[in-house]
C-alpha cells in the first residue's frame, strides 16, 4: 500500500458542464484533502470552449481557492485537445484526470493511488458500465479494433479515470485531437513498456448535462485519427504487410481472370486451348504478385535476385499442391464444399504470407541499411 504522500495534478476536460462543475470541484477538493496519499495538489479545469456558464463557475472557484486553475480554449477544439492541454499544464509529480459529468466517484481515486509504488500508470475500468446498449456495443467494437490494429490489450480504453506519472505522459508525442486520444496515449505507453495497472471503478448514470461522445462527427473524427495513426508509426508492421498482401491477392485474381477472358474471348489463338490460356493468365498473376509484394508489401528496394524468383515459384508450387490436397481432403471427410473452400483459402493466405515474409523476401543484411515502407 502506498504510504508516502504524492503531489498530484487533477484536471477535468469540460464542455458545457455548468450543471456539474460546481459539485465536481467541491467533491474533488474534499476527497483529496482527506486522502492519506496526497500531499500538495492542484485542480485544473480545462474549459473546451463551453457556450454555457462552465467558465464563469470555474473561475469563481479559482478566485476563492488558489489550488484551482482554469484554462480556457477560445472555441471547442475536441476532447483530445482538452486532454493534451491538461497534461501539458500539470506541475505535480503525478497527473490524474476524469470527466466533470459526475459519472465517477472521485473518492475511488484512492484505489488507484495505492498502486503507485509498483505502477507509474494506473487506470480504471468501469464495473459495471452504466451506458445504453448501443454505446456498450460501440465500446466493445472500438476496444477490439484497437487490439487488432495496434495490439492494445486494455479492458476499457476510454474510461476517464486515469492516473499517470507526469514524466511518462508529458513526454509522449500525442497527435490525436478527438476521442482517439485515450487509445493513442495507452498505445504509446505500452510500446514504451511502461507497466499499466487496471483497477475496477464505479460508473454512475449521468444525472445532468448531455454527453457528446455518441455524436456522428465525434465518431467520424475518432476513426479518421485511428486510420492516420495506423498509417503512421503506430501501425503494426506485420498488420500493414498482411493488408497489402491481401490487396495484392485481390488485384492479381482480377488480373488472372481478365487475362483469361481476353485470351479466350478476344483472340482466336487460345479459343480451343483453354488450359493453356489459364496457364498464361495464371503466370500474369504470379508475375504481378512477385513484383508488387516485393516492392510494395515488403518495401524491398534492392535489385530482384534469381534466388528470390526461384523461392517465389517454389512457394507458389507448394501452395497450389497444398491447396488442392486440403480441399480434396476436407470435401472427402464430409465438409461442405463452400466451408472447405473458405478454410482452404484462409490457410493458404496465412501460409503464403508467412513464407513470403520470412523466406521468399527475407531481409538480408548487406552493406546498406534496409528501410521498410510504411
Amino acid at each position: 500500500m502506498k504510504q508516502q504522500k504524492v503531489s498530484l495534478s487533477i484536471f477535468f476536460p469540460t464542455y458545457n458542464e455548468e450543471e456539474n462543475i460546481r459539485q465536481t470541484i467541491t467533491d474533488t477538493m474534499r476527497a483529496v484533502e482527506e486522502s492519506p496519499y496526497v500531499g500538495e495538489y492542484e485542480i485544473i479545469v480545462v474549459n473546451d470552449g463551453s457556450s454555457d456558464h462552465t467558465q464563469s463557475i470555474a473561475e469563481d472557484f479559482s478566485r476563492k481557492y488558489p489550488v484551482v486553475r482554469v484554462i480556457n480554449h477560445p472555441h471547442n477544439r475536441g476532447y483530445g485537445a482538452a486532454l493534451k492541454t491538461g497534461i501539458a499544464a500539470a506541475r505535480m509529480e503525478y497527473i490524474f484526470f476524469t470527466d466533470a459529468d459526475l459519472q465517477f466517484d472521485i473518492v475511488e481515486l484512492q484505489n488507484l493511488l495505492i498502486h503507485l509504488d509498483e505502477y507509474p500508470v494506473v487506470i480504471g475500468y468501469r464495473a459495471p458500465r452504466r451506458d445504453p446498449f448501443m454505446r456498450l456495443l460501440n465500446a466493445w467494437g472500438w476496444n477490439r479494433l484497437n487490439r487488432l490494429l495496434f495490439g492494445l490489450k486494455i479492458r476499457d480504453i476510454d474510461c476517464a479515470f486515469k492516473l499517470f506519472k507526469r514524466e511518462e505522459v508529458q513526454s509522449l508525442p500525442l497527435q490525436s485531437k478527438g476521442a482517439m486520444i485515450s487509445a493513442e496515449t495507452l498505445i504509446r505507453l505500452t510500446r514504451k513498456l511502461v507497466p499499466v495497472k487496471e483497477v475496477p471503478v464505479s460508473h454512475l448514470p449521468r444525472k445532468a448535462g448531455s454527453p457528446t461522445g455518441a455524436k456522428f462527427t465525434v465518431i467520424l473524427r475518432a476513426f479518421t485519427e485511428m486510420i492516420e495513426l495506423y498509417r503512421g508509426e503506430l501501425g503494426l508492421v506485420t498488420h500493414k504487410e498482411a493488408l497489402k498482401f491481401m490487396s495484392v491477392g485481390v488485384l492479381n485474381t482480377l488480373l488472372d481472370v481478365t487475362a483469361y477472358l481476353y485470351l479466350t474471348r478476344a483472340t482466336a489463338l487460345f479459343a480451343d486451348h483453354l488450359t493453356i490460356a489459364k496457364l498464361f493468365s495464371f503466370l500474369v498473376g504470379t508475375v504481378s504478385s512477385l513484383l508488387l509484394n516485393r516492392y510494395w508489401t515488403f518495401g524491398l528496394r534492392t535489385r530482384l535476385t534469381l534466388g528470390e524468383v526461384v523461392r517465389f515459384y517454389a512457394m507458389t508450387s507448394v501452395s497450389l499442391t497444398i491447396n488442392v490436397a486440403m480441399m480434396n481432403f476436407l470435401v472427402g471427410v464430409g465438409v461442405y464444399d463452400l466451408v472447405a473452400l473458405a478454410i482452404t483459402t484462409v490457410f493458404t493466405f496465412i501460409a503464403n504470407f508467412t513464407l513470403s515474409k520470412v523466406w521468399v523476401f527475407r531481409q538480408r543484411q548487406t552493406g546498406t541499411t534496409f528501410i521498410p515502407q510504411s
